[in-house]
């Protein structure tokens, strides 16, 4: 009986442990300016405003890292005399997945700072990455992407209209 019940005990541990573990998802970049990969950018990837990972850029520009599901981050991707940008991703609907979804591959582009009267625009991320259930990948959403460069082109030109 005690051989019962220490078998059952440990089949229990051994699958609490692993529903206890979170899901999750690599994403691996590059970073260039100007047609040349960049070694030594910073990587900083923030979760609801903390610092969950900081990193840099490895010979050839390539860096990565692991992102939990169900949960929304910004990545910040900066190097001096450069200007910084911010990439959006989100992992929700993939907690409950049954398969593992590939690895996702992006390049960042970095170009020279220019002080401009918009600089507030470049705290908006650039572009937002999240899970297709369709398709079981990641993606970058390009409606996201244009809807920006539209705000941005309106703000640029003043015809946003103040409510």
């Amino acid at each position: 009986m005690k051989i019962l019940t220490s078998l059952t005990s440990l089949f229990l541990i051994i699958s609490l442990s692993g529903f206890c573990q979170d899901k999750t998802f690599t994403f691996k970049a590059q970073v260039h300016a100007y047609g040349k990969t960049l070694k030594g950018a910073t990587i900083e990837v923030y979760d609801a405003g903390d610092l969950v990972h900081e990193s840099t850029s490895k010979g050839g520009g390539k860096f990565d890292f692991e992102l939990k599901a169900e949960r929304e981050y910004t990545v910040e991707v900066s190097m001096e005399n450069l200007r910084t940008k911010v990439i959006w991703i989100n992992t929700k609907r993939t907690q409950e997945l049954k398969f593992k979804v590939p690895t996702f591959t992006f390049d960042i582009h970095l170009k020279k700072e220019k002080i401009t009267r918009y600089d507030e625009l470049s705290e908006i991320p650039v572009t937002l990455i999240k899970y297709q259930p369709k398709d079981k990948v990641f993606y970058m959403d390009k409606t996201y992407e244009d809807a920006v460069k539209n705000k941005k082109d309106r703000i640029k030109n003043n015809t946003i209209q103040v409510r």
